[in-house]
């Protein structure tokens, strides 16, 4: 090869680089939820809760619900509900 398409290919390697795992601004990238849901859940449906931060593969964080019946829902992690159900659960393993 030639001087040229050995410095072009190099330059190439190393914005391919430089450029693996930037997060595209205003693009949702890998989120796990699509969309997310408002209603509310009772908690004795709900076996398990996952938080997934915000980071380079998603703008937001996300809630995923995971129910008795295996079914999982993501849910606003803003939610009135939700945050009062967190709350709840800390102070109750501050107590055992």
């Amino acid at each position: 090869m030639d001087r040229t398409a050995t410095v072009t290919i190099l330059i190439l390697l190393l914005c391919a680089i430089a450029a693996q795992g930037v997060p595209i601004p205003r693009a949702q990238g890998r989120c796990h939820c699509i969309r997310t849901s408002f209603d509310v859940i009772h908690p004795k449906f709900i076996r398990n809760l996952k938080y997934i931060p915000s980071g380079s593969h998603c703008e937001r964080a996300e809630i995923i619900v995971t129910l008795r019946n295996e079914k999982k829902v993501c849910v606003d992690p803003d939610a009135r509900w939700l945050q009062a159900l967190i709350a709840a659960m800390k102070g109750g393993k501050k107590h055992k």
